[in-house]
């Protein structure tokens, strides 16, 4: 195992002696806020009720050896207990998007809170109609899309669409993609295709997955599929106008609708994220939705593209992933940025899908969109348009992007780099040469290296190798400099071997 290792770090070493500039800003940019004092219980308290009385299931998910305890946030920044400031590159679980603690949001629910703070959507209240009206300008009037339940979260918006889709067609089969994420309820976690959220009793009738069109890991695909900064290093027979690898994955979906489908039908949907967000950023290669919306439409489903993480301006040139991708689903979900952080989330599906799923029986949501919810989704809203957050997801993430293309250059040990806009992934292996998935000890001590340099991101993917990063929309150049340097020391720590990786291997 040491010979391994060493192996690694001189592959990756002498890879960075071949060239590649180095990322000189190891300074947080200049920020002024001062948190307010914390008079709280201390970390060590914390940790121990969290142990003792909160649920196992989250208990244990702990990202780091000696994790930072949050207690105040402004913008793009987080703040521990001491006062410590930490540059959030992973925004909640890509949640956050006009950034922590912001004044139009937080003065927008305060205010709500001294009128109307809930009631069910059995009445009549203004605030839902409000929002539904700013919400319906965000969809381009070609889609098609025009109505929307409001929910809590997207688990909750994936459920309810997959029995949108079953209701509108009278058919049962759903169709996902593998490597994806959909939530971990009970009526979608047959649909999360990743070993990290299966159970033995999870349900798993009339849902099946395709093959993932992943052109870094997949069986095609290569340096001409992906549109943006970032191309896989392997080469393709894809033409510009033309790409080989979506045709083959299409046909892939194809075959296995010939199969779970007899006859041609049977098929209630295709359910896919626009680009993955558990599965690390995987960008699907260019056309591919395209055709596979084409195919479920051949076999009389119905097509469900999951914006929870993608929407709202965050990839940059397009404000949801379907129009990036050019196609016009029949439904969409949404959630995560939606509200800021505020538990809020949605389905928007033409009027045909929703008034076939009214005459199918009564649903009914206590809280979705409620006066409160409706009026944090208001403010969001505004506040990304105000600030111009999808123009800066496009300059900054590109910024990001580009870097981590020099990173790979210099390091072998960065596999793929990948993303759109503030979506975005460094997957990280033992050499470019074969790919293997750097370990998974490897990968906790670099994450908590970077997270002592002050930047918190995510580790994700179906190997835990890479990293996520899915920052609040309104982070900066200069903070994606001070990454790009703080990426730059640790890498090339690690590939000296000043890293002590031994003390994050289980036992």
């Amino acid at each position: 195992m040491i010979m391994m290792q060493n192996c690694v770090r001189m592959r990756a070493l002498n890879a960075a002696a071949i060239g590649g500039r180095a990322f000189a800003n190891l300074t947080m940019p200049p920020f002024h806020y001062s948190p307010p004092l914390y008079e709280g219980m201390n970390k060590q308290e914390a940790i121990e009720i969290r142990k003792k009385h909160i649920a196992h299931a989250v208990h244990r998910q702990f990202y780091y050896k000696d994790p930072p305890m949050f207690v105040a946030g402004k913008r793009q920044y987080l703040f521990d207990e001491t006062g410590r400031r930490y540059l959030d590159l992973w925004g909640g679980i890509s949640t956050v998007s006009a950034g922590h603690s912001h004044d139009k949001i937080r003065e927008a629910i305060n205010k709500q809170l001294g009128t109307l703070q809930h009631t069910s959507n059995v009445f009549l209240h203004n605030k839902v109609n409000e929002y539904a009206k700013l919400m319906m300008e965000k969809f381009p009037k070609e889609s098609g899309l025009s109505c929307i339940y409001f929910c809590n979260s997207g688990s909750e918006a994936n459920d309810l669409a997959i029995m949108m889709a079953r209701a509108y067609t009278g058919a049962l089969e759903i169709v996902g993609l593998k490597k994806a994420y959909h939530g971990s309820s009970a009526g979608n976690l047959s649909l999360t295709a990743l070993p990290l959220y299966r159970r033995h009793s999870m349900p798993t009738v009339n849902v099946s997955h395709t093959m993932c069109p992943d052109p870094y890991r997949g069986i095609w695909g290569g340096s001409k599929c992906r549109d943006g900064p970032c191309q896989t290093l392997r080469s393709c027979d894809c033409q510009d106008d033309e790409c080989h690898a979506a045709e083959m994955y299409a046909q892939q979906y194809k075959d296995h609708l010939f199969h779970v489908c007899p006859s041609g039908g049977g098929l209630a949907g295709f359910i896919a994220e626009g680009i993955g967000g558990m599965s690390a950023s995987m960008m699907a290669p260019k056309g591919f939705f395209k055709k596979a919306y084409a195919i479920t439409k051949e076999y009389g489903g119905v097509n469900i593209m999951d914006e929870v993480q993608t929407g709202f301006g965050r990839l940059g040139t397009h404000y949801w992933a379907f129009e990036y991708h050019g196609v016009k689903p029949d439904i969409i979900t949404a959630a995560k940025s939606i509200g800021n952080g505020f538990p809020l989330a949605m389905v928007v599906s033409t009027s045909e899908v929703s008034e076939a799923f009214a005459n199918s029986g009564l649903h009914f949501n206590t809280f979705g969109g409620n006066a409160l919810s409706s009026a944090a989704g208001i403010a969001t809203l505004q506040a990304m348009d105000e600030d111009d957050l999808m123009r800066n997801s496009d300059v900054v993430g590109t910024r990001f992007l580009e870097g981590f293309n020099e990173l790979r250059s210099k390091y072998d040990i960065i596999g793929d780099c990948r993303g759109k806009g503030l979506f975005m992934c460094l997957e990280l292996v033992e050499s470019q040469s074969n790919n293997t998935p750097l370990p998974l000890y490897h990968m906790m001590a670099l994450h908590e290296t970077i997270k002592n340099h002050g930047i918190i991101m995510g580790r994700t993917g179906p190997f835990g190798n890479c990293f996520r990063i899915q920052p609040p929309m309104c982070v900066s150049a200069d903070d994606a400099d001070f990454t790009l340097g703080v990426l730059d020391t640790v890498l090339s720590d690690y590939v000296s071997g000043n890293i002590d990786v031994e003390k994050f291997k289980s036992n």
